[in-house]
């Protein structure tokens, strides 16, 4: 019986194909932008260093003036001062590692006359950095602690910056020059894919740092900083000094721009660390300094994203429009299978006179519905890789081609989860605009039908 409704089925389709064109397209349409819009939201909210990211904390600690806005939220919370972060790493905590991060602006020149030097977004960083973000590597690997310590002419390119510089080749113990200060090469990275740059808090896709450079290198250098600063009134009249002058005056300030991670070897050493913190606040308070009540904040990696693809999720338009588009669509295909569904009253009812029960019918028409709605999903997921190619090109277009469609083309990849999402999603709806009009053909008397005839 099974069969032989899914034949009746297969046949009803072909009857009106214009129709059964209309409703597949109806679906498709709505399919496509709704996974379109989806695709991009699931890719971007994965958590980078998933495996980890509840063992890696962001540790922030408010030294603003009295009369600052109070803050609520960790992302809008400030960095550490650079004392404090030093501080903090030389004390006895519960973490297993900490690493610093600040960004800089720097001009990479190659000895060969022949390559054009570049300027390179840089991060300032120590060697724990590579090992807490499990940096890959194509050629050596992350400098020593005794290159922190020693304030060594040491630096990291990326597979990218590699390409330029060296052509490609092994660059492990090749020179180049920082701005106007030679360093040595000591490891190359390989493709690093996080998804979302999280280590700045950018959150950004696609345009990735060039270098690495060791944060005792650039302080004893005089290398600039390319960060907010957030400094109580006595410092902001110096903030421009700050950033390209006056290192020895930053190091020793109230501004803070340094972003200190620090990674536990069980999460459930976080409430120690945050008590840590506090006593550390409490130390400093007794020393004149953070003026505020106390508002720290010690927040795993994990929480963090969550947080920002909340933020990033509500101004989100199109998460709005492409569900309502996808009802509008829906809304549509309901009239169209009615319309189908109801030209074929006198067939149903003469079945129904000859002894053909409800059920039937229905599994029938049920059938008839699955089928749009497998080839709306499958032609919906094609609409979805084709708008999904679209979105890839807006983004390259609005960076100023600053970045490569490989660089971007994790956030936008159709994988096999939103493959079936996607047909799953089609066949259910199908089903369910289907049981209004399915429920309206087989309900109706089959004698007012045939009188008719």
């Amino acid at each position: 019986m099974l069969v032989y409704n899914f034949t009746l089925a297969l046949r009803s389709l072909r009857e009106r194909i214009q129709l059964t064109i209309l409703m597949v397209l109806a679906i498709a349409i709505g399919i496509g932008l709704l996974i379109t819009v989806q695709t991009m939201s699931y890719q971007g909210d994965k958590i980078p260093l998933a495996h980890k990211a509840d063992k890696i904390f962001f540790v922030q600690a408010d030294n603003r003036d009295i009369g600052a806005e109070p803050i609520v939220r960790q992302p809008f919370m400030t960095y550490l001062t650079y004392r404090d972060a030093n501080n903090i790493i030389n004390a006895d905590t519960p973490a297993s590692k900490h690493t610093t991060v600040w960004k800089s602006d720097v001009i990479l020149n190659s000895f060969d006359q022949d390559v054009r030097p570049f300027r390179a977004s840089t991060v300032v960083t120590n060697n724990n950095f590579f090992s807490m973000f499990d940096v890959p590597f194509q050629y050596g690997g992350a400098w020593s602690e005794s290159a922190d310590r020693g304030a060594e002419p040491v630096v990291i390119l990326t597979k990218e910056s590699n390409d330029l510089l060296f052509g490609g080749k092994n660059s492990v113990g090749q020179q180049l020059r920082v701005n106007a200060l030679t360093v040595t090469v000591v490891g190359v990275m390989a493709e690093w894919n996080l998804g979302r740059r999280f280590y700045d808090e950018s959150y950004r896709m696609g345009r990735k740092d060039t270098a690495f450079i060791p944060d005792t290198f650039a302080i004893k250098n005089n290398i600039n900083r390319r960060e907010r600063l957030d400094c109580l009134p006595q410092d902001r009249d110096k903030q421009t000094a700050y950033r390209t002058k006056d290192v020895d005056g930053l190091i020793n300030s109230e501004c803070t721009f340094v972003r200190l991670w620090a990674e536990l070897p069980d999460p459930n050493l976080a409430d120690q660390y945050r008590e840590f913190l506090t006593q550390y606040v409490m130390s400093q308070k007794e020393l004149g300094r953070f003026p505020r009540e106390l508002n720290n904040y010690v927040t795993s990696l994990y929480t963090m994203v969550t947080l920002r693809n909340e933020l990033n999720g509500s101004r989100n338009p199109l998460a709005y429009i492409a569900p309502l588009f996808f009802i509008v669509c829906l809304l549509n295909a309901i009239g169209i299978l009615l319309a189908k569904f109801m030209r074929k009253s006198k067939e149903v009812s003469l079945r129904r006179a000859l002894g053909a029960k409800k059920w039937v019918l229905m599994t029938q028409y049920l059938f008839e519905v699955l089928i749009v709605g497998v080839l709306g999903g499958i032609v919906g997921t094609a609409l979805a890789y084709l708008g999904l190619q679209g979105m890839l090109h807006v983004q390259i277009y609005q960076s100023d081609y600053a970045v490569t469609a490989q660089a971007l083309s994790h956030a936008f990849a159709l994988d096999w989860v939103m493959m079936a999402k996607s047909i799953l999603t089609a066949m259910v709806s199908s089903v369910v605009i289907g049981l209004y009009p399915i429920w309206r053909v087989v309900n109706i008397a089959p004698a007012s039908q045939l009188k008719s005839q």
